[in-house]
């Protein structure tokens, strides 16, 4: 039988993503577009991105009157002026005042690049606000004047307390390479299953993360001041063609964010449901643990004094036809207003009453025709002292087709036992050789145990190292290297100082192969495709480390994460000291922040 690590491989790993016009299908209908072409930015669709914006390695201060638009594009100039008797890198930009969901999203934009110092991006983040919808961050792109590398990211908001929050489940930094007139058509395809990414109408990235989502707002921006800013450069400007918004349809698929009322955990406000507005009494509208038709949290109206409350969200450019709503539901008391509201949407609104229960009972709304391109889905009650309703699962879409069930609402709470991090599940993921890597986060593979586990391919014997969370200094770090000979090595410290832990002769090139490298306490072992290789006992280097940052695939040290933005290393390692960037593929990545055994390694990875 095949193992594992074949299977996942077997099928044109090494084949190049196809060049795709956008939109990549003939489903699509285009619901927005701004084309700027005329002599001043819409406000009824934009908002001016305005006030500072600092952290590490960033300064800068955005202004409205920065933007203007002229020449058929939005263009957004970039100074270094005096701002209230203080000099300041300005720049600014614009944020949709709409909300937009799943669908494919395409912009053109011409960066500036003839200094260091500014970070252009197409993006979507929620605004917070009355409908509290920052729940995720899309980066189509993000590109820092002077450098050769562009940002795909996914960045998820929502998450537990503390340290062991979902970190930074998709960085990728993949080659920039301008056209002449460094005009670049960007895109990214936002599914129920994830987010493909799209540069000149190419593939370069997927982020697999199911059942996200949230209607957020669209961002288009020109940040001054990150990083070292050749001031001498400016003024400059970036320029924005265009932006376009395709919707497609995803039957069973619900496109009301947070419907089950997950994303709340106990990070965000359980007063304020995330993704949704409360109007009238909204002490008496909450999100509660327990108890829930599905998961661990629901919405639950009630109080010790009389109410009227409504929980309602909006969604906009949808596709118009025939919708249902299905909603879990139960009730206890006598209120004179019970039910879900269906209205915005083009017809007569719909309503469906909620019946007393201390049971979860199903409400639905079947064949709702939108012929709006939107809808507003409320909760409404009016109650006495005492009275309560309950809220669960609650989904508007486009009918399953036959023999679909619906899809469940996604929990982001952190199970103790799962990856703290993982990437490329359902496809592997082509690395060249050249600078493409993923960054991830600084709590994985973090504390006195963890474990790392992938799939991988190498197209050639190398010395290079697949994955690495290795500070420059110090005595805590790992990484995962292979040799020109064929090893495979687990390095536990850091680059200066480190024990390497080897399996000789372990790899061959165009061969796949599971590697699983496990840290608990002092000991370090060695699987290979699930049996174990080597195991090593009273190793003082560990992998407690919480500086650096992990990089999957290039490793050549000539990028650094400066909080939130990627920019070129002030003193990258000498030639001499850089490994090669791995060329080959790697699949199926899983980090654990604690040690799997050997009967879980077999069973929960799946190898035979």
């Amino acid at each position: 039988m095949p193992s594992l690590a074949s299977r996942l491989l077997a099928a044109a790993v090494f084949a190049l993503p196809l060049a795709r016009s956008a939109p990549p299908g003939p489903d699509f209908e285009l619901l927005f577009a701004d084309e700027f072409s005329g002599n001043r930015v819409d406000e009824r669709d934009w908002n001016f991105r305005v006030g500072p914006r600092m952290g590490a390695g960033i300064d800068g201060l955005n202004l409205a009157r920065n933007v203007r638009i002229a020449d058929g594009h939005l263009i957004i100039e970039l100074r270094r002026e005096t701002v209230d008797g203080k000099p300041a890198n300005t720049g600014g930009g614009l944020i949709s005042r709409h909300r937009f969901g799943y669908g494919y999203y395409e912009c053109r934009s011409q960066p500036f690049m003839a200094g260091h110092g500014v970070h252009t991006a197409f993006w979507q983040r929620g605004m917070g606000g009355p409908e509290n919808n920052s729940v995720f961050e899309i980066d189509s792109h993000e590109i820092d004047s002077t450098q050769t590398i562009a940002c795909n990211n996914l960045y998820v908001d929502v998450s537990t307390k503390g340290f062991m929050e979902l970190a930074w489940p998709h960085r990728a930094q993949v080659p920039l390479q301008l056209p002449p007139d460094r005009w670049w058509v960007d895109a990214y395809d936002y599914t129920p299953d994830g987010v493909i990414f799209y540069d000149q109408g190419r593939v370069v990235a997927r982020a697999d993360f199911p059942d996200l989502v949230a209607a957020q707002n669209v961002w288009l921006t020109a940040l001054n001041g990150v990083g070292k800013v050749d001031a001498d450069k400016l003024p400059g400007e970036t320029r924005f063609d265009y932006f376009r918004f395709y919707a497609r349809d995803y039957p069973g698929a619900n496109l009301l964010g947070n419907g089950g009322f997950e994303y709340n955990q106990d990070k965000v406000d359980l007063q304020s449901p995330v993704a949704w507005r409360e109007t009238g009494d909204v002490s008496a509208s909450r999100v509660v643990r327990g108890g829930a038709a599905q998961g661990d949290f629901k919405l639950r109206h009630g109080g010790d004094h009389a109410y009227s409350v409504t929980t309602s969200q909006t969604l906009q450019f949808i596709r118009n036809g025939d919708y249902e709503l299905r909603v879990r539901v139960r009730r206890g008391g006598k209120q004179s207003v019970a039910r879900v509201r269906i209205s915005d949407f083009g017809g007569k609104d719909r309503t469906a009453e909620i019946p007393v229960s201390d049971a979860w009972t199903d409400v639905r709304l079947a064949r709702i025709p939108v012929s709006r391109h939107g809808i507003t889905v409320s909760i409404v009650s009016e109650a006495r002292a005492g009275d309560w309703l309950e809220v669960d699962e609650v989904q508007f879409m486009k009918p399953p087709l036959p023999g679909q069930e619906p899809r469940p609402s996604r929990s982001f709470a952190f199970r103790e036992g799962d990856p703290i991090w993982r990437l490329a599940e359902r496809a592997p993921i082509l690395f060249t050789g050249d600078e493409k890597f993923y960054f991830f986060g600084r709590n994985c593979g973090f504390g006195e145990s963890m474990t790392v586990s992938f799939v991988m391919q190498p197209e050639k014997l190398a010395d290079t190292f697949p994955i690495t969370r290795l500070p420059k200094t110090g005595n805590a770090g790992w990484g995962v290297g292979l040799s020109a000979a064929g090893d495979v090595s687990f390095r536990l410290g850091s680059h200066a100082s480190h024990r390497d832990v080897v399996a000789s002769h372990a790899y061959r090139p165009g061969v796949a192969i599971r590697v699983t490298c496990v840290y608990d306490r002092g000991t370090a072992a060695i699987y290979l495709d699930g049996k174990l290789r080597l195991r090593v006992e009273g190793l003082e280097h560990s992998p407690n480390d919480a500086t650096a940052a992990g990089r999957l695939g290039a490793n050549s040290g000539l990028y650094d994460a400066v909080g939130d933005v990627t920019l070129r290393a002030d003193a990258p390692p000498p030639k001499a000291r850089r490994f090669q960037n791995y060329a080959g593929a790697l699949g199926d990545v899983r980090i654990y922040n604690r040690s799997l055994g050997p009967a879980e390694i077999e069973a929960v990875l799946g190898l035979p």
